[in-house]
Parts: structure tokens; C-alpha cells; sequence
């Protein structure tokens, strides 16, 4: 079968592209032929043939319009077996909606907005030719399958768009965990990899891990973090534009020693093994990778129920509150997170059912079992 794969950027080191990598590999192990369909290049070795696409990129929404255009364009009167999108299209015969509901992320991010950021939220071309994509690419007739990596986002999709639910369908995301395993072993010398660090070897250390500080709720760590005693410390992995307002904020509570900016970093594993509770208190997050990733890390997980991860969450391996904004919610979590006694393998293994090879699997077979 000849299968197309849509995905606008190409960035070797996303979640999204992982999971291009590894569908392209699965379909080609299965004697399938996947076309990638990419404005930018693709430097990871795959088997798949790269089919270049011209776009505009003079801003977002024109290189969103013209990869679209293009897409439609050239599906007019080509044959595929099946058009799988990871991405903004409009045209495919499957979805995965891995970034989740742009309306709902909408509607939630102006609750804590006032009237006027409101407006411009409305107003903004972005946003708004997004929501149009958004609604064509669920709503669709074409559209064969939407595959969302969480209950949440089919909640979400059923409540905004006219979509019958039988097209959905809900694969969670999924993690290297058989890769994990060294890592997770290695763990026994966390004191010793924490020296090599320049940590604190009796701290209690929280993890974040995340970009775009602002949706993942960084502030409402940052703010919990000064109700707690010197010896419970904060590691920050991530990138945020703005991440000098977090920073200062860091100064005025005077937890300049207790919380390290470690910036964006391609090996985020070694965090997680000096670690000793992984914290995102986020606003919306379809399904949280770093919070999947934690868990097969055996961490304790702290995060909100508008976290799609939080659906895999048991209660020996993590919490999710109803509101981070709450700060007595999420340091009653924090302080269970410190006390709680935890059981490293037991939560390694709550998650093992959701290795990424058998998670891409699945979509593949969703994909191509109506073909």
C-alpha cells in the first residue's frame, strides 16, 4: 500500500516526529511504501521517500495556508491507499491530533484572560485560521478516522465539532520504555550522578519538564515551591520566550538557590534519574510525553487533570488536581509526593503496557484496517 504521512516541521528531536520515524518504519517493515510530505528537511535516515513541499514561510499562517493549498492540490488527482496526518491539514483520510482541540485550548486559556486579551485572542489571524483547519479537518467527509491521544481530546472534539463519534479513536501516546530500562536501573546511583551535577545530594529535588512555560503552568510551581522548606528544591528543563519573567519571579520569592534553569536539553533522561517527584501543574496538555516518560522512570507524578497523561496516573504513581491555580490543591499534592512511601518499579511497570512500538502499531493498524 502507498501511504502518505503528513507533517508540516520536521524536528528530529519532537514527540510528533519520533512517532513519524517510527510509523515510517513499521509501514516499511510491513511491506507498505510511506511518503513523508514535509516542508523541511528531513536529516534523520528513513525509509520512506521525503516528498519536499514549497511553502510560504513568511509567517505562521501562510506557511500553514500554503502547505495546505499544496497538500490539496496535489491529492486531487493522485492515488494513495491512505493520507495520515500528524499535523494542521485540511485534507487526509486519517488524523492523529496529537496538539489535541485548539478550541477547547482556546476557551480554557480565555478563563484566565481579561476582557480585552480575550478579544485579541478572537481577533488574531492565527488563531483564527486554525480554527477553520481544525473544524474541515474533523468534520470532513474524506476523513476517515481521527485518531486523539487521549479521552480528553475526543471529549473535547464531540463537544466543539460535528463529528461522529465512531470515527474516533483513542491511542494513547507511548513511551520508550523497553529503552528505559538501563536508565531506570542506573537510578540506584542517583546520589552519585547527582554529585557529578553539582546537586544537592540530600535535597528533594522536583522535576519540570517543558516548553512554553506559561501552558504548563510553571508560575504555579514556582509560587508552591516558596510554602516549602530550603531542602525541597526545583530543576527546570525547557525552553519559554519569556523565560526572564520567570526568572525574576524565581528572585522576588528569593529561590534563586532552590530552582535551576537548565534550559532545553536533547537528554532530558539524566533528570530524570536524580530526580525525585515529577511536577506539571499545566493548563492543558492533550497528553503530557515528559509525564509518560517520568512514570517509566518510576517518579511519582504531580499533575492536573487537563494532562491526557493523567488518564494512565494509578494511585500509587502520581495525583492530578482539578486546578493548579489552587495553590492549597497543588502543595497538598507536593507535600504527598515528599511523604508519600513509593514504589519505583511498581510505577515503571504501570506504564509498560504503553511501550511506543505497540502504541504505533495500533495506529497502524487504525489506519490501514479499512483499506
Amino acid at each position: 500500500m502507498k501511504v502518505a504521512i503528513l507533517k508540516i516541521n520536521f524536528n528530529t528531536y519532537g514527540g510528533s516526529e519520533k512517532y513519524c520515524l517510527l510509523l515510517t518504519r513499521y509501514l516499511f517493515q510491513k511491506g507498505h511504501t510511506p511518503v513523508i510530505f514535509s516542508s523541511s528537511k528531513v536529516f534523520e535516515p528513513i525509509p520512506a521517500l521525503i516528498h519536499k513541499v514549497p511553502t510560504l514561510s513568511f509567517n505562521k499562517v501562510l506557511r500553514l495556508y500554503s502547505f495546505n493549498k499544496y497538500i490539496c492540490s496535489y491529492f486531487n488527482n493522485r492515488e494513495f491507499d491512505a493520507i495520515i496526518s500528524m499535523d494542521k491539514t485540511i485534507y487526509h483520510t486519517h488524523i492523529r491530533a496529537g496538539g489535541g482541540c485548539h478550541k477547547a485550548w482556546l476557551l480554557r486559556k480565555g478563563k484566565s484572560c481579561s476582557w480585552w486579551e480575550k478579544k485579541l485572542l478572537s481577533l488574531h489571524p492565527y488563531h483564527k485560521f486554525v480554527l477553520k483547519l481544525e473544524k474541515l479537518g474533523f468534520e470532513g467527509p474524506w476523513v476517515k478516522k481521527i485518531i486523539t491521544n487521549s479521552n480528553m481530546v475526543k471529549r473535547e472534539i464531540l463537544e466543539h465539532y460535528n463529528v461522529d463519534e465512531t470515527k474516533i479513536v483513542v491511542i494513547h501516546n507511548g513511551v520508550e520504555w523497553k529503552a528505559l530500562e538501563r536508565a531506570f536501573l542506573e537510578k540506584e546511583n542517583k546520589y552519585d550522578l547527582r554529585k557529578k551535577m553539582k546537586l544537592d545530594p540530600d535535597a528533594f529535588y522536583f522535576l519540570f519538564v517543558g516548553n512554553g512555560f506559561g501552558r504548563k503552568g510553571l508560575k504555579f510551581a514556582i509560587e508552591t515551591l516558596s510554602l516549602f522548606p530550603k531542602d525541597i528544591k526545583l530543576i527546570v528543563v525547557g525552553y519559554d520566550k519569556n523565560i526572564k519573567k520567570y526568572k525574576k519571579l524565581t528572585q522576588n520569592l528569593k529561590l534563586n538557590d532552590r530552582i535551576l534553569f537548565v534550559g532545553y536539553q536533547q537528554n532530558v533522561t539524566k533528570f530524570y534519574q536524580i530526580a525525585d517527584a515529577f511536577l506539571l501543574p499545566t493548563l492543558y496538555d492533550p497528553f503530557s510525553n515528559a509525564s509518560l516518560e517520568a512514570l517509566a522512570m518510576g517518579l511519582f507524578v504531580i499533575t492536573t487533570k487537563d494532562n491526557g497523561c493523567s488518564e494512565v496516573i494509578k494511585d500509587f504513581s502520581g495525583i492530578a488536581i482539578e486546578n493548579p491555580n489552587e495553590v492549597d490543591s497543588l502543595a497538598y499534592a507536593m507535600k504527598l509526593a515528599i511523604s508519600k512511601e513509593k514504589d519505583p518499579l511498581k510505577i515503571r511497570m504501570s506504564v509498560a503496557h504503553l511501550d511506543v512500538d505497540e502504541q504505533v502499531k495500533k495506529l497502524v493498524e487504525v489506519c490501514l484496517s479499512e483499506i
